[in-house]
């Protein structure tokens, strides 16, 4: 073995050095080896290639950063809420990942950039730099910032140092592009008063249930806000409700009206008879409920082709609602129909229970749970609710027999669940409902009743509403813009000047020593003895041995 001192060939720059004994130098200033021809080069063809994953994951990423431009731009808008999550998730999914896909990428260019003669590093000292990944982030450039400025860098690494410094920046950037802000406005949303309940009467709570029962939706559609369904049931489920206050996304006790109950088609033996013979109606009430009845019988509404001819009794008699607001009622309507070309002949048995009380309110689901009969219930003199079952049924009564007009026929037709349209010469034919259809509408009415209670018990209340929008900000959009656009120059320029084959798919220790060892065995093609490869240098002394794997 040669005891001559080895020289070091600069690879792109700086002079030769000072021959002294062994390989000795300050790794910051002393320029890398030439790769000796044929020997440079590790000899592992099974791992020979170009590594592409990380290539394809960088243009993944720039299509995946395109695409949450897009969705902000689409949340800006529409102000959908669902379009917006989906961007601000995206957001923070880039947020947490940006910083690793970009070094995934570099550290990749790195395995084969550094072997390249165009591409390669000036010193020993950058190649380590380049190894422990100092340019990936700009406060861990600040160590070694004096000595890059004194001694100089490749172009490749001030590019990699470039690139992860935009990089860094751009989430914070990003995320002021497209900020969120709550506006503020005053608006006016009504309160149930339990003192203002004692002052409501049964003839204007009939007229309101009345008039949003002719609409035939639910009670969740008309007072979306003010409904809820309780929290054991299917959302939107007529048979237990409570009406209250607007809570928003609040989680609040408060009080309000709860119905629960509901009608059906009702058959046994004695029915059956009464469709047989309708005069058996009245002895079918005097067995089936108490003789505290109200009873009307015969009661006929006919629009156009449809005629309906009802009979019900109820128990309790009493219209209104007791002191104390908690009504039981029970009710069974005859009902005798037809629309020219088909019947429909059954009794509807319905059952409530309508309460005044206080519920725990869950906002976000419109749901409630824990009702209490706590609040009292004594109306002021002349006044006084109805029972909504009742009230519908008075509603039927007052229709066929005192206010017979054409529109309150028309409406009535309406809420029991006829559909009307155009026959042959324009005549106005309806649709036959079946007995279930009656039973549904009929309950529809009794929620209506319950509704109009409510409506007629609130009083307005100044509030202050609070809303979220996206924004765009203009100016740290253009930033973005101008980020990602070098972020991207600064891929494109790594990726044409050091993306080649090599063996590894990030540069690491592991591939420096190869490498070295390459360079200096003269088992492998290279010019000297590994371990007289040595810096003298007080804070970094290097000394590589061992052997390379084929």
């Amino acid at each position: 073995m040669s005891s001559h001192p080895i020289p070091l060939q600069p690879l792109r720059r700086g002079s030769e050095q000072t021959a002294q004994s062994g390989v000795v130098g300050d790794p910051f200033t002393t320029p890398l080896p030439t790769p000796i021809a044929g020997g440079a080069q590790p000899q592992r063809k099974s791992r020979w290639g170009w590594h592409p994953l990380s290539l394809i994951v960088i243009w993944g990423w720039v299509v995946y950063i395109a695409i949450n431009i897009v969705l902000f731009e689409l949340a800006v808008r529409t102000q959908d809420s669902g379009i917006d999550t989906v961007a601000n998730l995206f957001h923070t999914w880039f947020s947490q990942f940006h910083g690793m896909v970009t070094t995934l990428y570099l550290v990749r260019v790195c395995a084969s950039a550094f072997k390249e003669k165009r591409a390669a590093q000036c010193t020993w000292g950058e190649l380590f730099w380049l190894t422990d990944q100092t340019w990936t982030s700009p406060l861990r450039l600040v160590p070694p910032l004096k000595t890059i400025i004194k001694t100089g860098v490749s172009s490749m690494f001030f590019a990699f140092a470039f690139t992860s410094t935009v990089a860094f920046f751009m989430p914070s950037i990003f995320s002021r592009a497209y900020p969120l802000r709550s506006v503020s406005f005053p608006s006016t949303s009504p309160t149930f008063s339990t003192q203002r309940i004692l002052d409501v009467d049964r003839d204007t709570q009939i007229s309101t249930g009345l008039g949003s029962w002719v609409t035939g939706r639910s009670v969740f559609d008309t007072y979306e806000f003010n409904a809820y369904t309780l929290d054991v049931l299917s959302q939107g489920n007529l048979s237990d409700f409570f009406f209250s206050d607007d809570i928003g996304e609040d989680d609040r006790r408060l009080p309000g009206l709860r119905l629960h109950g509901g009608c059906a088609s009702f058959s046994d033996d004695a029915s059956t008879a009464v469709e047989q013979n309708t005069t058996l109606f009245p002895t079918f009430c005097d067995n089936s409920l108490p003789s505290q009845q109200d009873r009307r019988v015969n009661m006929h509404v006919s629009f156009g082709t449809a005629n309906v001819t009802f009979s019900y009794c109820t128990f309790p008699s009493a219209l209104t609602v007791p002191s104390g607001a908690d009504s039981n009622a029970t009710a069974y309507i005859f009902i005798q129909s037809n629309n020219g070309t088909a019947n429909t002949t059954g009794i509807v048995k319905c059952q409530s229970n309508f309460s005044l009380g206080s519920a725990d309110l869950f906002g976000p689901d419109m749901t409630y749970s824990s009702f209490g009969k706590d609040l009292p219930y004594n109306p002021v003199q002349g006044a006084g609710i109805a029972d909504p079952l009742s009230a519908v049924l008075a509603g039927i009564a007052n229709t066929s027999v005192v206010n017979d007009t054409f529109e309150s026929r028309s409406s009535l037709i309406k809420q029991l669940g006829y559909n009307g349209t155009l026959g042959n010469g324009n005549s106005l034919a309806f649709t036959q409902p079946s007995l279930d259809i009656f039973a549904d509408r009929i309950w529809l009415g009794v929620a209506h009743m319950t509704a109009g209670i409510g409506t007629l018990s609130s009083i307005p209340n100044a509030a202050t509403s609070v809303v979220f929008i996206r924004l765009r900000s203009r100016p740290f959009l253009i930033g973005f813009i101008a980020l990602f656009a070098s972020w991207l120059c600064g891929l494109i320029y790594v990726s044409i000047r050091g993306f080649r084959r090599c063996t590894e798919p990030a540069l690491t220790s592991h591939t420096i020593a190869v490498h070295v060892q390459a360079v200096y065995t003269p088992s492998h093609g290279g010019n000297g003895p590994l371990n007289q490869l040595d810096f003298s240098n007080d804070m970094w002394r290097t000394k590589i041995v061992g052997q390379s794997r084929s």
